[in-house]
């Protein structure tokens, strides 16, 4: 089986990756990283090279934007490399908490395998990940509403704006936002946030997972 190993780096504490390279199978790594440890990383990704002779890559994001950027680079990896490898696995060994964090969650979107290691730094931690990608249980209607709402800021404060900004009609947004008895909405799935605003109308917040969602997505489709 031919597998991807995509991994999180940083300064100091390397172990958990070679933990995942000597754990699972392994025809190349792809390390993810902030710019200011580039270098490092290419050192490191050279030695891996040379000790086991698989190919490497390294993929840059910004302290500023970790979770935007990694959620963008891990789809454009899957987007180019779904078709080539049988496996995909994503070690959140390394790094400081933020990158794992957003690593964690990008593998958690896609339904991707994901470990870490254990408290004694010796066996690989498998983290619960669905077995399914997130999106797979979610309409290209409520997509469709989330980038609605994300286009103008975020946040809209009555259905007639999001009426307008969508093209959906009220009782259809109310539906995939609220939810209903046999539909999740995209509240209950914790894309959305709402709340009564002034003269009972209904403001919706979209969620930082909601973001997440429309940033996976987005990039999606502009392969297609």
């Amino acid at each position: 089986m031919k597998t991807l190993q995509i991994a999180t780096f940083g300064d100091d504490d390397q172990d958990g990756i070679a933990l995942g390279i000597r754990n699972f199978p392994i025809h190349q790594l792809i390390l993810i990283c902030y710019s200011s440890d580039e270098s490092k990383a290419i050192d490191y990704s050279k030695k891996i090279e040379t000790i086991i002779g698989i190919g490497s890559e390294i993929i840059l994001v910004e302290k500023e934007n970790v979770v935007k950027d990694t959620i963008e680079r891990v789809n454009e990896v899957l987007l180019k490399k779904s078709m080539e490898y049988h496996q995909i696995l994503m070690n959140v060994s390394s790094g400081d908490k933020l990158i794992s964090c957003a690593a964690l969650s990008s593998a958690f979107i896609n339904g991707i395998k994901a470990f870490a290691m254990d408290h004694a730094h010796t066996v690989p931690l498998l983290l619960p990940v669905l077995k399914f990608s997130y999106s797979e249980i979610i309409s290209d209607t409520k997509i469709k509403i989330l980038k609605s709402i994300d286009s103008i800021g975020g946040m809209v404060s009555s259905l007639e704006e999001l009426e307008q900004i969508s093209g959906y009609g009220k009782p259809l947004l109310s539906y995939h936002v609220q939810g209903g008895k046999e539909n999740k909405g995209l509240a209950d799935l914790g894309l959305v946030e709402v709340d009564k605003g002034d003269r009972g109308k209904t403001v919706i917040n979209i969620t930082t997972l909601g973001k997440l969602m429309v940033t996976s997505n987005l990039v999606n489709s502009s392969q297609h």
